[in-house]
């Protein structure tokens, strides 16, 4: 294949909003009719995820440069390509008044300008999927000149496969993965499209078992890792609307709201490849969010024998993560314990079953939670609904998505993927009240810290109970495992409680609702549990047998609510 140009290709796998039947669409074609599709639809919502950061890429890249009327901005002088060839500081109320202005525009349009396909077909060569610039990959050329000598192309080593490339089956020659989607025959082959969307996503999600590292021709720091991709690093936080139009609008930062300078957008495709290969190899981080977005993990190049694919791969190293939050909107925060500096929320296995509202005190930075660092994107809601740009009633959906690691050293292969939504109206998210006490997002926060204290009660509950059946060594895998149940019974109704929160509600009155509804699912929980028991459970163990168990649980919920 010559030719396989992301701008005009359909590859991108979307809904319709009217029927809900999946399409693939093209670049330009999804940017024409954004507002007609509900969402993207690929293979994974953590590749959907990596797709939605690279076309965010492209809108921030254009609107910092060019405004709603498709002229640039007055401290910008763009060359024919519409790259940046020269800027100013404009002053920080310019700034903000030029690009709040472009935004807003085009919220209330509905639809993009044609700045954004200008953009896009001035740029065509640099979104083909082959040619001299192919797209997040490189040539044979470029590839051998940045590895070493018994590494390159003609020694046919340092290949990853297509199962690899392919997040849902992640297989290689050594790892085999035994509930693959795929049968043994097809889990080598796909077609242009998927492998597109997967070659984006391996960029994000890359893990760190490729043996072969880029490397510079000057001294650098010895046995650098590779990098396992920056969206697995994070706990992703963005902002999903009613259609795709308002989800890129929503997620579409023209400026850092606490710290409101013009910042130079350059994606990696505007990049000449040696100098952004360099900066990778010297660990510079990102500057702006149009790299951070489309930031690269591997040096990747494909050679193509009767069509079939072989992807020859070379690891880049990781940036420093560490206060990062200027560059990157999308993710929620914790701090070192040591060094008190803010790093990417990884997470871990035993956070499968954790839903959003666990963390909602890192989502609105309540000062009272330690590790308090609120995203970006959450900062630039409330920055849009401070200007009125976005109704104080409108309902907030954000949503979670990416892959943990099976937390291998060596591997990091993808163990499981997670998704999840949290749903609060603007107003409360974003509560102005003058008691600071008794704002929504502390009222909240009191409400989830109750939530988990019970969760806490009940897995005492099982881990006694882990004891008579099983002994002392086993009873904590147990209780792990059994107290899921708990939050599994808890997290529907509690983001039904939240969801229906409004600013006029009295806080005592909701937050009472709250506690009866939390006291009804704890007690079902155990009620459930006790349906089913054997004799051991009832002799028990030193003193102490499953009733015994439960009259303490029981008592535990009480204290817990009623000190609160």
């Amino acid at each position: 294949m010559e030719s396989f140009n992301l701008v005009t290709e359909p590859w991108i796998k979307v809904l319709d909003c009217c029927t809900n039947e999946e399409k693939k669409v093209s670049i330009k074609e999804l940017f024409q009719n954004a507002a007609m599709y509900r969402q993207l639809a690929g293979e994974m919502h953590a590749q959907d995820l990596a797709i939605l950061r690279l076309l965010e890429a492209i809108l921030i890249t254009v609107y910092t440069r060019i405004d709603s009327s498709d002229q640039p901005y007055d401290w910008v002088t763009l060359d024919e390509k519409m790259h940046l060839k020269k800027c100013d500081q404009p002053s920080r109320i310019g700034l903000m008044m030029s690009l709040v202005k472009t935004w807003q525009n085009l919220y209330e349009a509905g639809h993009f300008s044609n700045a954004v396909f200008k953009y896009l077909d001035r740029n065509i060569a640099s979104f083909d999927f082959f040619g001299k610039k192919p797209f997040y990959k490189v040539t044979a050329e470029q590839y051998d000149s940045f590895v070493p000598d018994n590494k390159k192309i003609a020694k046919n080593t340092g290949t990853v496969s297509l199962m690899q490339i392919n997040r849902l089956v992640s297989e290689s020659g050594n790892s085999i993965a035994i509930f693959s989607p795929k049968s043994p025959d097809m889990k080598n082959k796909m077609p242009m499209d998927e492998l597109v969307r997967w070659v984006i996503t391996y960029q994000n999600f890359a893990g760190v078992t490729d043996k072969t590292k880029a490397q510079l021709k000057i001294k650098t720091k010895d046995k650098m890792p590779n990098s396992r991709g920056w969206l697995y690093t994070l706990n992703p936080v963005f902002v999903q609307g009613k259609n795709l139009f308002e989800t890129f609008m929503l997620n579409m930062l023209l400026f850092n709201p606490s710290r409101p300078l013009y910042v130079p957008q350059r994606p990696v495709w505007e990049e000449q490849l040696t100098e952004y290969v360099k900066k990778r190899l010297t660990q510079i981080k990102p500057d702006n969010f149009a790299e951070t977005y489309s930031v690269w993990a591997r040096l990747l190049y494909i050679e193509w024998k009767d069509e079939n694919p072989k992807i020859f791969s070379a690891g880049l190293p990781p940036f420093e993560s560490g206060n990062t939050f200027d560059i990157e909107p999308m993710s929620i925060w914790r701090k070192g314990k040591k060094d008190e500096i803010y790093y990417p929320a990884t997470r871990q296995l035993n956070s499968v079953g954790r839903a959003m509202w666990h963390n909602f005190g890192q989502y609105v930075g309540i000062s009272s939670v330690n590790e308090s660092q609120k995203p970006m994107c959450v900062e630039w809601l409330n920055y849009l609904k401070d200007q009125k740009i976005i109704g104080e009633n409108c309902l907030i959906n954000l949503h979670t998505s990416g892959i943990i690691s099976n937390g291998g050293a060596t591997s990091l292969s993808p163990a499981v993927e997670f998704d999840d939504n949290l749903r609060i109206e603007a107003d409360v998210l974003f509560d102005q009240s003058k008691d600071k006490k008794n704002i929504w997002p502390v009222r909240i926060e009191e409400m989830v810290e109750l939530n988990q204290e019970v969760g806490r009660k009940y897995y005492r509950f099982l881990m006694e109970v882990g004891q008579i059946r099983f002994g002392e060594q086993k009873a904590e895998d147990y209780a792990g495992r059994q107290s899921q149940v708990f939050y599994n019974n808890l997290n529907e109704p509690f983001m039904k409680w939240l969801s229906g929160l409004t600013v006029e509600d009295d806080r005592e009155v909701k937050q009472k609702i709250w506690k009866q509804e939390l006291r009804k699912i704890a007690l079902k929980v155990l009620d459930d549990f006790l349906d089913i028991i054997a004799p051991r459970d009832i002799s028990g163990k030193e003193g102490n047998n499953i009733f015994i168990a439960a009259n303490k649980y029981r008592a535990g919920i009480n204290n817990a609510l009623n000190k609160r």
